[in-house]
């Protein structure tokens, strides 16, 4: 008995219309699992890929101060207000940061701890930065000295151009 006749005695494990049902049904669970990979990868692949396809803002450099105004081995708080975009209405958002010129180059840090985020007060007699939360201590120059903080403080892009004191707000 090489092939079916067709009489049904076979029941129709054989061949059908010229393909076995194993391999009909093979195919057919290796589409529907394609489907059900497809439709967990494709959004989890779209997730991870969101950062590359995001288009980055560009940066706005902010004037802070004069360049007289801040002295050498001086380091000053200063805050500043910008216009931003909070959903559909604009909103105006206070910043801060920390100005600091040594060697007549201007350094800014963000002033939060990157501990927890609080907000890292100045020592001018000991020159060192402080969190008041969980005791971080920064020196002059933004690295970590001590306490539970990971690494330093974050830096800021400042410069100086046509007299004034310049920070990036990205």
């Amino acid at each position: 008995m090489s092939g079916c006749n067709g009489c049904g005695g076979c029941n129709g494990s054989e061949k059908q219309n010229g393909v076995k049902r194993r391999t009909l049904l093979g195919w057919l669970v290796g589409v529907l699992n394609a489907g059900v990979a497809g439709t967990i990868l494709a959004p989890t692949l779209g997730f991870v890929a969101s950062p590359v396809r995001e288009k980055r803002k560009p940066a706005v450099w902010v004037p802070i101060l004069s360049d007289g105004e801040l002295k050498e081995g001086e380091t000053r708080y200063v805050t500043y207000e910008l216009e931003v975009q909070d959903g559909y209405m604009q909103a105006r958002r206070s910043y801060s940061a920390y100005l600091h010129r040594k060697g007549g180059r201007v350094v800014a840090y963000d002033p939060s701890c990157p501990h927890l985020g609080c907000h890292v007060e100045f020592k001018p007699r000991k020159k060192r930065y402080v969190c008041p939360c969980h005791g971080g201590v920064f020196a002059e120059d933004g690295q970590r000295i001590s306490g539970p903080p990971p690494r330093g403080l974050a830096r800021i892009a400042a410069k100086v151009e046509d007299g004034r004191i310049w920070i990036e707000k990205v």
